[in-house]
């Protein structure tokens, strides 16, 4: 099942907006830096060249995730392209429904206990709580006593420094955008330095 898989690889890069010229590149980076589950969002150029191009290339190695699905035509067509999970950063119960409908785990984003629980009972097997850093991890420790049974991924704002604290509170994963995915390696194509920076997130939260 691909949350059990999400699980076993907490640490899910945001791969936003990136070049799809260098997509391959990045997501080789991140394989070699450890890391073998990403999310592209459906605001990227060519995004769902980019998923499909990802399954098609390190399918076996790699899980691959569509972010920002704002309602069900992206989410059509994120998973006609072959993506294996769907999140979301709102609660959109059509997406919950249609990708359920489809066998994919979909990921919501909500902000409070209520959200959390709406979303399990639609069938969304994992929630994502976004924006995280509003929050902070003893919101995840203190929610966790009620709704113990709610797997969550914490995104928005998490760091290296702070992944581990979300782990460590409850999360089952986290997303890391721009402090994992940095602009600076990217631009300058700097494969192994971006490796580099995901054997260190690994090693973090190890």
């Amino acid at each position: 099942m691909i949350i059990d898989k999400l699980k076993q690889n907490p640490i899910i890069p945001v791969l936003r907006k990136i070049p799809y010229d260098k997509s391959s590149a990045i997501v080789q980076a991140l394989l070699n830096g450890g890391i073998h589950a990403v999310e592209i969002t459906m605001e990227t150029d060519r995004a769902e060249d980019i998923i499909r191009e990802s399954v098609s290339l390190f399918g076996g190695q790699l899980i691959v995730g569509a972010g920002t699905v704002l309602d069900v035509e992206d989410c059509r067509l994120a998973i006609d392209a072959g993506a294996q999970f769907i999140v979301a950063p709102v609660l959109d119960e059509d997406v919950i429904r249609y990708s359920s409908e489809r066998g994919i785990p979909a990921i919501p984003g909500v902000f409070t206990p209520s959200e959390m629980l709406r979303a399990f009972n639609l069938g969304a097997p994992m929630i994502k709580l976004f924006p995280a850093s509003v929050l902070g991890p003893n919101f995840i420790k203190d929610v966790k006593g009620p709704l113990s049974h709610i797997p969550i991924m914490s995104t928005g704002g998490i760091t290296m420094d702070t992944a581990k604290d979300y782990l460590d509170a409850g999360a089952t994963a986290v997303g890391a955008g721009g402090a994992l995915i940095r602009k600076d390696f990217i631009e300058e194509s700097n494969w192994d330095g971006l490796a580099a920076e995901a054997l260190k997130w690994m090693a973090r939260i190890r």
